[in-house]
């Protein structure tokens, strides 16, 4: 049995002790960062964009003047920059960036569109600090994929300038649940099942249309998109709409370029330190962000 599949039997066996139930998802989430080692050689800076708590991670010799805003994943109700810190280290390393984390407010608290737009608020705050648009690559995995694509289609159509790329780490881009809950790779997926999916999602839609672009991106205007990398595991529910996704977004001009990871499980880059696919994968980012966005 080799590390990925030993990987996903802890996940399943650990996920079924875990009720379906927000205080049960917050008490483990929120110990989740123990089992990620702090990140080295970093200058970490914690301060605010208004009232929205942010966090600066720089390597303190690989780094450059591009910025890469990251928002975390947790389904909109959990997780924070505390829980991601690691993640987003290892990332800004391999894209010689600075790295921007935002801790956005989290449903069902603060249900939609709460989070979106506490993203572009400090999407302008970098704007209103000068830092280029072409400096600038948004990234974000689960849940924090699905906002940074809504946060790029909010910025279209509010004519903001657009950031050189996007990053997105097994996106949910349809809170509808309609296409995961017919995915092929139910069976297969040791972490993500339709019961759990739809009850964060009905946490961050509240009253309205989850169908809408803002909260289910994948239904929104897909053309005149920055370029943007999609990394999915083969065994994930999300497959089918991030294939989905890349086909129609491709089709109105949009370049998407869609990486499928097989055997690998949601959002697999968090097990970068002992899953070499899991390093490999954050290499590409890297590389894809270093040329997009070059210094």
């Amino acid at each position: 049995m080799n590390r990925a599949m030993l990987i996903k039997s802890f996940i399943r066996l650990g996920i079924k002790f875990v009720p379906n139930e927000l205080p049960a998802y917050r008490f483990f989430s929120g110990g989740g960062h123990l089992l990620f080692r702090p990140p080295k050689n970093f200058q970490i800076d914690a301060t605010r964009v208004d009232d929205i708590p942010v966090l600066w991670v720089n390597h303190k010799t690989e780094c450059s003047s591009r910025v890469i805003l990251y928002l975390h994943g947790g389904g909109y109700a959990i997780g924070s920059n505390r829980t991601h810190l690691e993640l987003a280290a290892r990332i800004a390393r391999e894209a010689k960036s600075q790295m921007l984390m935002v801790e956005y407010r989290l449903a069902p608290e603060h249900p939609y569109p709460a989070g979106l737009n506490d993203a572009l608020k400090v999407y302008q705050y970098l704007l209103g600090e000068r830092v280029s648009p072409d400096k600038i690559v948004i990234a974000g995995d689960s849940a924090g994929g699905g906002l940074t694509v809504a946060l790029l289609q909010a910025l279209r159509d509010k004519n903001i300038p657009m950031p050189a790329a996007a990053v997105c780490l097994s996106p949910w881009l349809d809170l509808s649940c309609s296409i995961s809950s017919l995915s092929k790779t139910l069976k297969s997926d040791p972490l993500i099942s339709p019961k759990r999916i739809r009850f964060f999602a009905k946490h961050y839609a509240g009253a309205n249309d989850r169908t809408q672009p803002g909260l289910s991106p994948f239904f929104g205007e897909l053309d005149n998109l920055p370029p943007m990398l999609i990394q999915v595991g083969g065994d994930e529910i999300l497959l089918p709409e991030c294939k989905l996704f890349t086909k129609r977004a491709n089709k109105l001009g949009s370049v998407v370029e869609l990486q499928v990871w097989p055997g690998m499980f949601h959002v697999w880059q968090f097990a970068a330190s002992i899953l070499p696919e899991g390093q490999q994968a954050i290499q590409k980012i890297g590389s894809f962000i270093r040329e997009a966005s070059p210094v």
